[in-house]
């Protein structure tokens, strides 16, 4: 009987034993499966929170970058246009010093049948200078100094003449002019054009200032003045494909109006007839 009762105490133990194995057992699973979900959010937050400022960083240097990439470009456009205004007003310079005797040779022109029109507009602005040597300059890859030099109208003048006697006057201009010390340096006939209709010739006085004569009938330049704000248009690098597209449409229209004085497209100077526009 003692024998039974030990027996059965040490079954009851076991089974208690067995029991608290099995519950430590457990918990210890539980716990370390909490550990196992809850560690690598909590890890994953860590990363990206460390991710994050990394990308943050890049961001910010990249900008950084960008900013200081703009900045310099800023400072060189504005340090190129510095240059080109004081390229340009030294040549408003140098013309305003030679434009006396400019402006009188070019009134001994005025005869019968022909006279100067825009006299008041002769002389370039500075804001249009500027902007043509760093256009110039931008277009034919040259420096500024060199875009500056080819500037033939910083002094211009128009001759108006008479349609009947606009073939023979031409030519007779500018063998007055040669006589004054004068020399065509270059000569364009755009008559028959489909944008600009008129006798260009530029222009080197005795001074050495580069001068731009156009020569026009009365129609030509009253049509020529009417058609300036859409030629400003077709050569504004800030219109749209189809603003410029209107108003090269608009420049045909206008100059399909002009008429062309007999024989003025045959008016040549020494070899010199340019290219048609």
């Amino acid at each position: 009987m003692k024998y039974d009762m030990k027996q059965k105490l040490s079954r009851y133990s076991a089974r208690k034993l067995l029991r608290a194995g099995w519950a430590a057992r457990t918990l210890t699973a539980t716990v370390m499966l909490m550990m196992a979900v809850v560690a690598p959010v909590n890890v994953s937050r860590g990363y990206a929170a460390a991710a994050s400022d990394e990308s943050l960083a890049a961001v910010v240097e990249l900008a950084d970058f960008s900013d200081g990439r703009e900045a310099k470009a800023a400072g060189k456009r504005r340090e190129r246009r510095e240059q080109a205004d004081v390229l340009a007003a030294q040549l408003l310079l140098r013309a305003r010093e030679a434009e006396d005797g400019i402006t009188a040779a070019m009134q001994q022109l005025e005869t019968e049948g022909s006279y100067l029109e825009g006299l008041e507009n002769r002389f370039k602005s500075a804001d249009s200078l500027s902007g043509k040597i760093l256009a110039d300059a931008e277009a034919n890859h040259e420096s500024l100094n060199t875009a500056a030099g080819a500037i033939s109208d910083v002094l211009r003048y128009t001759l108006v003449v008479d349609e009947k006697s606009y073939a023979d006057r031409v030519p007779k201009a500018l063998h007055q002019l040669e006589a004054s010390g004068f020399t065509v340096i270059k000569f364009r006939n755009a008559w028959g054009g489909k944008f600009y209709q008129g006798i260009n010739a530029q222009l080197m006085s005795p001074e050495g200032v580069r001068v731009e004569l156009q020569f026009h009938t009365a129609q030509s330049y009253a049509i020529k003045q009417v058609s300036h704000e859409v030629y400003e248009i077709r050569r504004n690098p800030k219109a749209s494909e189809d603003e410029r597209a209107e108003a090269t449409r608009m420049s045909v229209v206008y100059n399909n109006h002009v008429i062309m004085p007999d024989g003025a497209d045959k008016v040549t100077w020494e070899g010199k007839t340019g290219q048609v526009a």
